[in-house]
């Protein structure tokens, strides 16, 4: 590997870090809270492009 690669390989390594980071600090709400405030649960939610095809 030359340095140039290893810079690519850092900085990809810190962007997927910086993602985790990210995500670990994302707080989806409980069903109860979206049913509190009125609000569609994702379980109901009905898929944005239709039904599945038959098989």
């Amino acid at each position: 590997m030359t340095d140039h690669d290893d810079e690519l390989l850092r900085r990809s390594q810190d962007a997927i870090d910086e993602a985790k980071a990210a995500a670990a600090d994302v707080i989806e709400p409980d069903e109860d809270e979206l049913v509190d405030e009125d609000l569609a649960a994702a379980d109901d939610a009905a898929p944005a492009d239709g039904p599945a095809p038959a098989p």
